[in-house]
């Protein structure tokens, strides 16, 4: 049964204070990841003098993971019953059944999301592998912010350097504050691998112009 076929409705899918966030997050980070290619000199991206790049990267930096804490808030108050951690399991199992479905090796998968209109309330707000998107996203954020403070503040956080310095032979790197600068990029290439496929999926699962409305026709689904 195609989508037009279901009865739907329109609600409000996201609030203007979510959207706030969520668009300050997308905003600050791109310009985050500009002025971070400009500083490791990647792919020839030009920017003012490298003094004006490192303190809009840092000084951002500051306002990207505030931004973050805010997003955290949001969902523990508001998103809980759909991103919680204890839905992992559920999200892992989904992730498989759509591999699985993509491939041709499984059948297809229903869109589990619906709305019941008697209730006022989701049955289903999200596709059950989105639970795993904002750990993931927070979870980087934290080792790219902690990595680069400690890169522009390695006077205060020189026994970081210290203790990566105690690690760094096991990679064959150099010295602590090296260690650090490739972690730092290589959560910056995983952070942009997942912005990517973020993308993509929100498109797929249309749901693009709800984070600029807050609104969304809905599925009905009624429970019994």
């Amino acid at each position: 049964m195609s989508d037009e076929e279901y009865e739907t409705i329109e609600v409000e899918r996201h609030s203007a204070t979510y959207r706030i966030i969520h668009w300050g997050i997308v905003s600050t980070g791109l310009i985050i990841g500009w002025t971070g290619w400009r500083l490791g000199g990647l792919y020839g991206v030009s920017f003012p003098d490298m003094k004006t790049s490192l303190d809009i990267h840092v000084y951002l930096g500051f306002i990207f993971g505030a931004l973050w804490v805010l997003m955290l808030g949001y969902i523990i108050a508001h998103e809980w019953e759909w991103l919680s951690l204890t839905r992992f399991p559920y999200s892992l199992k989904f992730f498989i059944k759509e591999i699985l479905a993509w491939t041709g090796l499984g059948p297809h998968i229903e869109d589990p999301r619906g709305y019941d209109p008697e209730r006022g309330e989701y049955v289903e707000k999200i596709i059950p592998t989105e639970v795993q998107v904002p750990w993931a996203y927070m979870g980087m954020a934290a080792i790219m912010g902690i990595t680069g403070f400690t890169m522009y503040y390695s006077n205060i956080f020189g026994w970081i350097i210290d203790l990566a310095g105690v690690f760094a032979p096991i990679f064959h790197v150099s010295d602590g504050y090296t260690l650090i600068r490739i972690i730092h990029r290589l959560v910056m290439y995983l952070f942009l691998m997942t912005m990517l496929i973020h993308v993509y999926a929100v498109i797929i699962f249309r749901v693009v112009s709800s984070m600029v409305t807050g609104k969304r026709r809905e599925r009905v689904i009624r429970r019994k």
